[in-house]
This record gives structure tokens, C-alpha cells and sequence, in this order.
């Protein structure tokens, strides 16, 4: 049996796939040399006739959207931060490529892809809590040093509540066999892993994040109670969960002031221009943004001059914080709009619109909350923007899209 036939370039494809899954949140860096590999396997099984290329609807539209970046560099001013987006954004056209000639060996690995992913995520989470645990037990630092930044060493707080979040959708989506079963050990396993997942969520101090987990959790249980036979097990297991982000919350008072900055905010007619509180900062963001939307050409402003225009109302207006850090819109949506004009805001959202038409359609559950985390995401970060975001988003929208359209062989 040749090393390359077409049966293993399959399995290759497959191995180099869980390991994408579980070293996206662990250790993204290597990502990029797996992704190349991937890609020449796929390549090869096209030129064997192994496979046929074939390219999905969500491939289609990622590859449009950075080629609709591509396009915007011809009239942006910024021709370096331009050439820097397309180097972050790769990933939108690089995945629909090497899944070109990709095709699953059998029913289970899809399920095994998404498994790896999980396992990433909770490696990721105790290299952070033992990262933490060394600062402020052996290095004598303060509580905070589990909050936040601090806590999130690996990457982006808010993208790893994302990550860990879509973590628990996924436990949720593979225990689901389990708990209808007899198998208290692994009910136990799961809800531990489960409150392990939340704990670390809250831990990042995303306050998206938090909103996010919220509406999970609650979904999840009101599910629970629909369909288990014990409908007090779930509504306890919700109990002990909130009982624990309550003494968090009352023992991490950095926290408690992210929360509560939201809702004064909230509350208030008017925002300080010098204010340099995150959520504070946000809404100048966006006025800002939402000023350049409504004066700029109807194509954008260009793929690299979105900063450079920020930049000038942040120094109009006084808004020194912004100015200093250089901010961008903190919203997808806004900063495509910015760069790339209707055509832009137009193709990001028929990303979403497919997308959800195609989890719906085969209701695909996980696909939907794939996609609407990712959705919640993009309104307050610029989550095409950073590593983390665009790679993880392409890396599974193409593998939802693909699963949603192929047929895997059953499992011998």
C-alpha cells in the first residue's frame, strides 16, 4: 500500500485537521505551517483525481470578500496598513482553498475535528489558570493577575471567551448521547468540565463574552428542562453555576466595575471625550465611525485608510485616549463599511445571511450558535481584524458549510 494513495492522503488531511482544531487555542503560531500542509494534501488528491475541487457557498463569498479587500487597495492611501489587513485576512481565501480537495474518511470525524477543539480550549484554559496560579502564589502578585489580559496569555480575552463558549456548545452537542443514558460518571465529568468553562469565561473579563455566556447557559437549561425526564437536575445545575459567578463577582471587584460601567453608561445622556474606560470608549469609537460612514464615498474609503480616518476625528474631537491607542471601530460591521463601503457592509452580511439559511436548513444547531457567537462578536470587536478572529471564523465556517453539503461514507 503506497504512503499516498488516496485513502491516506484522506486520513493525512484528517489527522492535520484535529490538530488544527486543538492548537488553534493553544498555540496559533504553529497553525499557519499546518494549514500548508492541509492545503498541498488537498491539492495533490485533485491532481490524483482523488477528489474533485469543489467549493461551498460560505467558501465562495469568504474568497469574494478578501478579493473585495484586494480591490480597495488600488484607491487606499495607506498602501502599508493595507498590505498588513490582506496579511491578517489570508485566512478568508486560504481555507477555501486547501478545502478544495479535502473530503471526511467517515461519520466520526467531524465529531472527533470538534472534540480536538475542545480539548484545545481547556488546555489553553489551565496553561492560563497555571500561568496565573504561578504570579500570585509563587510570585506573590495580586488577585487580578486571574482576571482579564492577565489571565488570557495566549491570546485576545475576548477571543477566548468566544473560543471557550463555542467550547461548551460543543461539550454540549457531544454529551447529548450521554446524558440520555445511565452514565452518572460521565454526567459528573461533563457538568464539572461545564462549570470549568464558565469559571475560565468569566475569568477573561470580556464583557461581550459574559453577556454571550449568559444567553447560553439559559438557553441550554431551558433545553434541559424540555427534554429531561429530571427537570430539577438542570435547574440545580444552573444554581450551583450562578452561585459561583455571584462570589467571583463579589470577590473580584474589577469585575464588578466592568459590569457596572456598562449599565452608567447606559444611563447616560453623554460620554466624557477623555473617558478611558473600555466600554466608555467604545461609544466614541462608534459616533466617530458612524460620522465617517455617513461622508465618505459609497465604495469606502480604501482597505488600508480606515485607521488614518478614525485617527482624524479622534484628534477634531479630543478624544485623546482613542487617538493615542489608535483604536479601530471595535465592530466588524462598521470597520468593513469604513474600508470597503456598501459593497463591503453587503458581503459581510451575506455571510451571516447564508450561513444561518444553511444551518437552519439541515438544523444544525451548533452551526447556528457557531454563527451567532461569532455574529455578537463582530458588534463590539473587529474581529476580521486579528489573527484569532479570522482564523478561527474561517477555519470553521468552512467546515460547517462543508459538512452541511458533503456525505461522509459511514464508518466501517
Amino acid at each position: 500500500m503506497s504512503l499516498f494513495d488516496q485513502h491516506r492522503i484522506f486520513l493525512y488531511q484528517n489527522y492535520l485537521l484535529y490538530a488544527i482544531a486543538f492548537l488553534l487555542p493553544v498555540t496559533p503560531k504553529i497553525v499557519p505551517l499546518l494549514i500548508v500542509v492541509f492545503g498541498l494534501l488537498s491539492f495533490y488528491a485533485i491532481f490524483k483525481k482523488y477528489s474533485r475541487a469543489h467549493l461551498s457557498e460560505v467558501s465562495i463569498l469568504l474568497a469574494l470578500l478578501f478579493l473585495l479587500h484586494v480591490v480597495g487597495m488600488f484607491y487606499t492611501s495607506n498602501t502599508n496598513r493595507g498590505l498588513f489587513d490582506l496579511e491578517v485576512k489570508l485566512s478568508l481565501i486560504v481555507f477555501p482553498l486547501v478545502f478544495i480537495g479535502f473530503k471526511f474518511v467517515n461519520t466520526t470525524n467531524f465529531k472527533t475535528t470538534l472534540r480536538m477543539f475542545l480539548f484545545g480550549s481547556v488546555a489553553a484554559a489551565v496553561i492560563c489558570l497555571g500561568q496565573s496560579s504561578y504570579e500570585y502564589f509563587i510570585n506573590d502578585m495580586p488577585y487580578y493577575y486571574f482576571l482579564t489580559s492577565r489571565f488570557s496569555v495566549i491570546i485576545h480575552q475576548s477571543y477566548f471567551a468566544m473560543y471557550l463558549i463555542f467550547s461548551m456548545l460543543i461539550l454540549a452537542y457531544l454529551a447529548w448521547d450521554q446524558l440520555k443514558e445511565n452514565g452518572w460518571k460521565n454526567r459528573i465529568l461533563n457538568l464539572l468540565l461545564m462549570l470549568f468553562l464558565s469559571l475560565c469565561v468569566i475569568l477573561t473579563g470580556s464583557k461581550t463574552g459574559f453577556i454571550i455566556w449568559v444567553i447560553v447557559v439559559f438557553g441550554m437549561v431551558a433545553f434541559l428542562v424540555k427534554e429531561m425526564t429530571h427537570k430539577w437536575i438542570p435547574i440545580l445545575g444552573l444554581m450551583v453555576l450562578t452561585s459561583l459567578v455571584g462570589v467571583i463577582f463579589r470577590e473580584a471587584p474589577l469585575l464588578q466595575s466592568r459590569i457596572v460601567n456598562v449599565l452608567q453608561i447606559t444611563q447616560n445622556e453623554e460620554v466624557n471625550p477623555l473617558a478611558t474606560e473600555s466600554t466608555e470608549v467604545r461609544y466614541l469609537v462608534y459616533s466617530s465611525a458612524w460620522d465617517i460612514i455617513n461622508s465618505q464615498p459609497w465604495y469606502g474609503m480604501g482597505t488600508g485608510d480606515f485607521q488614518d480616518e478614525l485617527d482624524k476625528i479622534y484628534e477634531e474631537r479630543g478624544y485623546k485616549f482613542a487617538h493615542a491607542r489608535h483604536l479601530n471601530t471595535h465592530n466588524q460591521f462598521l470597520q468593513s463599511w469604513i474600508a470597503l463601503g456598501i459593497p463591503g457592509i453587503t458581503l459581510i452580511l451575506g455571510i451571516f445571511i447564508v450561513m444561518f439559511q444553511q444551518a437552519l436548513k439541515n438544523r444544525d444547531w451548533l452551526y447556528v450558535g457557531f454563527t451567532t457567537i461569532f455574529l455578537v462578536i463582530s458588534l463590539t470587536e473587529s474581529s476580521l481584524y486579528m489573527q484569532a478572529g479570522v482564523v478561527y471564523f474561517s477555519f470553521f465556517a468552512v467546515l460547517f458549510a462543508r459538512k452541511s453539503q458533503s456525505n461522509p461514507e459511514p464508518e466501517a
